[in-house]
């Protein structure tokens, strides 16, 4: 839920009020608290387990004779380090997160703004290391996704200079040649446009669809968020309006609700534990405990940050 819902036969909309200090700060901390668990949830010596998707992916690699064994043995050693890359990203934003809750003025949209960075960051890993798929499809997705990174690569050249448009095109030449080396096959549409790559009979396009991931990735318990963020984050009125209503009356132009922050703090957590799944689902070390002790301290911040929202006194 956005949490903003009122639950059948409540007279309250959860976290529907302004943000106060000590709301604010407690939020902030239990964000805190929460990516700090996060963070120790990988054993500092860990080792690829034995029969994890992880191996059997780099078995199935191994197999295949030079220079197509040696090509995707790079693909997926870059695989591995985007979806690091993806992660340490995520937590950046997260920490970003940390300070806008606390800071004066009270945040309106940038808390949806910062989860959603979060989530993007945290689908990218997921979309990549997804343990329920083969380790054919798993290089499809890298190539597609490689290539549109390309892609924008070129776009942005464009803009820097002939310097920069030179590196591009030699950026475009080699990663043409190491799919080609990979035996990763180019997919096109009825017109000849790329449109994406098959590997050993399994394909998969130039990108993933974000609010199609949103709905399949991420933990029951949080409906799909993706539509709320992006109305945020592309400053749609029908989204951001709310804020100047809520502002009528005071010397305020826009007013945030603890309710826009409890939801950026939900879509952040249920990112991360999407991604703990995914790590331990494809690595194959067991976070079963670290994640129910998430989950526990999730759900008893949910109810000490209402009580705070809510409170009446001074």
């Amino acid at each position: 839920m956005t949490f903003d819902e009122t639950p059948e036969g409540e007279g309250v909309r959860p976290f529907a009020v302004p943000i106060k200090d000590d709301f604010a700060a407690a939020a902030a901390e239990v964000l805190r608290r929460y990516r700090e668990l996060v963070e120790k949830c990988f054993p500092d010596d860990w080792q690829p387990e034995t029969g994890s998707r992880l191996v059997s992916d780099i078995e199935t690699i191994n197999a295949n004779s030079d220079p197509v064994g040696t090509a995707r043995g790079s693909l997926h050693g870059m695989l591995l380090e985007i979806a690091g890359l993806s992660w340490d990203t995520a937590l950046d934003h997260v920490r970003a997160l940390e300070h806008d809750i606390v800071r004066k003025p009270p945040p309106v949209w940038s808390p949806l703004v910062a989860a959603r960075a979060v989530l993007e960051s945290c689908l990218f890993l997921e979309y990549l290391i997804d343990p329920s798929i083969s380790c054919a499809l798993r290089l499809a997705r890298c190539a597609g996704l490689w290539r549109k990174d390309t892609e924008h690569t070129a776009k942005l050249a464009r803009v820097l200079g002939p310097e920069r448009e030179v590196e591009a095109v030699d950026l475009d030449a080699y990663v043409t040649q190491s799919l080609a080396d990979a035996n990763v096959v180019q997919r096109h549409n009825a017109k000849g446009k790329l449109v994406g790559y098959e590997v050993d009979g399994e394909s998969a396009g130039l990108d993933y669809n974000i609010t199609e991931r949103v709905a399949s990735a991420l933990p029951s318990w949080l409906p799909t968020p993706y539509g709320l963020l992006s109305g945020a984050a592309h400053s749609r009125p029908w989204m951001t309006n709310r804020a100047r209503n809520l502002a009528a009356g005071s010397d305020d132009r826009l007013v945030g609700e603890a309710a826009t922050v409890m939801t950026a703090l939900m879509v952040v957590m249920a990112s991360l534990e999407m991604s703990l799944v995914a790590w331990q689902g494809y690595f194959g070390f067991d976070l079963t405990e670290p994640l129910a002790k998430l989950a526990d301290d999730r759900n008893h911040a949910y109810m000490y940050l209402l009580g705070l929202a809510h409170a009446t006194g001074d």
